[in-house]
């Protein structure tokens, strides 16, 4: 039965961190870079038409890299504060319902690190981001697993 709970736990982050990345995915896709698709197929390489095709290619290019980085940026700032959101709620609800909160918790952590991952993001965000999980792991495991001992030692009968 341990097992099936650690299953279940592991089940529940994992649908959360889904339903985060998916959630994001539909409801604020990502720009799209496509030449052909815009431009349609190159003229032959040595053709005059060739070289502005390629120019016009560049500037979409430009574009959007400028868009996908704004898009990384709002991402993390949408991702990070849920996962936290998540990991501290978990945290919370951890004591009435363990298995839920763990849930939770792992879930709100790999959020936050889905945040930090996007390759465009400038090291301060990333800075930002690692700071929070850290933060977020130490607040996690000094309510859950300092505390929950010490209320334990302090609760049992002493003989």
């Amino acid at each position: 039965m341990r097992i099936l709970k650690v299953i279940y736990l592991l089940a529940i982050a994992a649908a959360l961190i889904a339903l985060v990345v998916v959630g994001i995915d539909t409801f604020y896709p990502a720009p799209s870079y496509d030449c052909y698709e815009q431009l349609g197929p190159p003229p032959d390489y040595d053709s005059p038409e060739y070289e502005e095709w390629q120019q016009e290619c560049n500037e979409i290019q430009e574009a959007y890299q400028q868009e996908a980085a704004v898009h990384d940026r709002n991402v993390f700032l949408i991702a990070l504060p849920l996962g936290v959101l998540f990991a501290v709620v978990g945290t919370f609800i951890h004591r009435r319902t363990s298995i839920f909160g763990a849930g939770l918790i792992l879930g709100g952590i790999g959020t936050m690190i889905f945040a930090v991952t996007p390759y465009d993001l400038n090291d301060i965000p990333k800075f930002i981001g690692i700071a929070a999980i850290l933060a977020v792991l130490i607040f996690v495991g000094y309510k859950v697993f300092f505390l929950e001992k010490k209320l334990t030692f302090f609760s049992e009968p002493r003989s």
